[in-house]
């Protein structure tokens, strides 16, 4: 993911898309939070889903992806609301659902680390970020490194 800057002039480079993104953030990492509350992970993650294609190349979605994953980390980092990488990656997944890109949330854990405690006790943590087509959109390229991502059947075309 490229790095967040500061000052206006990236805020002025900003697209129409991402402006949306970056004004709708606060509404929509609330509503997240709340359907995740009350629905479940498997009925939040099923409202992720594309309802239709996106009608643009594989390159085009990747960029609006990208865009996308900046914004939101944008309104995230400067926004009055700190939520944890799930609630992140289920708001970036929803949001390129509806513009119809395919995504996978992925959850892993730390590499090499046992969840096991020396007392029998599971005791983890896990971390989750979104791919589009491979690519890690909403965390550095090499996550998968530091966290043995879960096989899952999420994919989603």
């Amino acid at each position: 993911m490229a790095e967040l800057s500061t000052g206006w002039p990236k805020l002025a480079a900003l697209s129409a898309w991402q402006w949306r993104v970056l004004l709708m953030s606060p509404f929509l990492l609330p509503a997240t939070w709340l359907r995740l509350h009350r629905r479940g992970f498997r009925a939040t993650l099923a409202g992720t889903r594309p309802t239709a294609p996106s009608g643009l190349d594989e390159e085009a979605q990747l960029a609006l992806a990208r865009d996308t994953a900046y914004a939101l980390a944008a309104a995230v980092k400067y926004g009055p609301w700190r939520p944890r990488c799930l609630l992140r990656s289920l708001t970036l997944a929803g949001l390129l659902g509806r513009k119809g890109i395919p995504c996978e949330l992925r959850i892993g854990l730390p590499a090499g680390q046992s969840v096991l405690t020396a007392g029998g006790k599971l005791d983890f943590t896990a971390h989750a970020w979104v791919e589009c087509g491979g690519v890690v959109l909403n965390d550095r390229e090499d996550v998968a490194a530091a966290f043995t991502p879960f096989e899952s059947g999420s994919r989603r075309a």
